[in-house]
C-alpha cells in the first residue's frame, strides 16, 4: 500500500470515527427512566424521570403516567420520547417503540389497544 493510499485510508477513518462520536447515545444507567426533551440544536436533553426502574416496559409505563397528567392539566403533547438503559423510548398514538440510535430504526415494544391501554403486541388479537 502506498503512503499516499495509507494517509487517505487513515483519514477515512478518523472522519467516521468523528462522526460516530457526534451522536449522542442514551443514558445507559441501570435502572433509570429518563424523559428525553430534543433540543434546539438538535441534540436530545434527558431529564431524570425515575430510579429503581426494573425494566423497559414499566419505565415506558411511567412515561404514559406522565404524559396522561400533563394532558390533564392542559398539556399539548400526545407523543413523547424517553431513554432506558441505552435504548431510546418513542411513546406514539399507536403504541410504544424502542430503538438503539436517536434516528435509528424503531421498534414495536407495546400495542395501544382501542380503549388506549398498552398491551404486548403478541397479547393482541390479529384482526
Amino acid at each position: 500500500m502506498s503512503l499516499r493510499r495509507a494517509v487517505l485510508t487513515l483519514a477515512s477513518l478518523t472522519a467516521l470515527v468523528g462522526l460516530a462520536g457526534c451522536e449522542q447515545s442514551a443514558p445507559d444507567e441501570v435502572g433509570v427512566c429518563w424523559h428525553m426533551v430534543p433540543g434546539k440544536d438538535g441534540k436530545p436533553t434527558f431529564n431524570r424521570l425515575a430510579d429503581h426502574v426494573p425494566n423497559l416496559e414499566t419505565c415506558a409505563m411511567k412515561l404514559e403516567v406522565m404524559r396522561l397528567n400533563f394532558l390533564r392539566i392542559g398539556g399539548t403533547h400526545t407523543e413523547i420520547a424517553g431513554a432506558y438503559q441505552g435504548q431510546y423510548i418513542w411513546l406514539q398514538r399507536e403504541g410504544v417503540y424502542v430503538s438503539q440510535r436517536y434516528d435509528g430504526n424503531r421498534y414495536p415494544a407495546l400495542k395501544r389497544l382501542p380503549d388506549g391501554q398498552l398491551a404486548i403486541p403478541s397479547a393482541v388479537p390479529v384482526r
